[in-house]
């Protein structure tokens, strides 16, 4: 499985009550499997999306990609504004006891993190509003989503701050040494264990974060 979101997400134009024109709405196109990924996740992401067999979640930005006889369960259902949490593909694929490999990607892109994020029980968490248009039984709607700010799920890991909470964790997770390290070709990469790495980030945000938010 694999984040491969959406090249062409209005996420930006529309976030915090931001609106489109409705002549630019109309020309927007809509979210939908066959939509182009977003390039900025990495060749990988995309070789996997474009494999023979492989499917693709239904949300528009937290949209994933799998193969293999797992993929159908993966990411169905994948609902608007459980892009990271409860019910999402990143849920079961914790669930299903997933290793995450980052193949020359840095630790700031640790997607399963912002699960424990979504899990982790602490105050004054940071949600995005922004609006999506969708495409269903031929009929083309635009429609608000309300999710967890998977830039920055507190004040202090948002920007401008130099790490978010994903990097941090990792960061302090891979210092550890539960994980496996080696080279493929000239990358250096990181192999973790799901669940472990989700234990930790949920404890590491419970421990620091659990009476109050950061920035107070």
């Amino acid at each position: 499985m694999a984040y491969v979101s959406w090249q062409d997400s209005p996420y930006e134009k529309t976030l915090g009550g931001n609106r489109l024109s409705e002549e630019d709405k109309a020309a927007w196109p809509a979210y939908g499997v066959d939509v182009a990924p977003y390039s900025g996740f990495g060749a990988l992401n995309i070789f996997i999306l474009r494999l023979p067999g492989a499917l693709r979640s239904a949300h528009p930005d937290a949209s994933m990609a799998a193969v293999g006889p797992s993929a159908h369960y993966l990411i169905q259902p994948h609902y608007l504004g459980t892009g990271y949490g409860p019910g999402s593909p990143l849920e079961r694929f914790v669930e299903s006891a997933g290793k995450v490999l980052m193949l020359g990607a840095p630790l700031d892109s640790v997607t399963v993190l912002h699960y424990a994020e979504a899990i982790a029980r602490i105050p004054g968490k940071r949600f995005v509003s922004y609006q999506v248009p969708v495409e269903e039984a031929g009929s083309r709607e635009w429609v608000d989503v309300h999710e967890l700010d998977s830039n920055g799920i507190l004040d202090c890991f948002a920007y401008p701050n130099p790490m978010d909470a994903v990097e941090t964790i990792s960061r302090d997770y891979a210092a550890l040494g539960r994980h496996a390290r080696g080279k493929v070709g000239r990358a250096d990469c990181h192999l973790f264990d799901a669940q472990d790495i989700v234990a930790f980030g949920v404890s590491y945000l419970e421990h620091r974060f659990g009476r109050r938010n950061c920035a107070t």
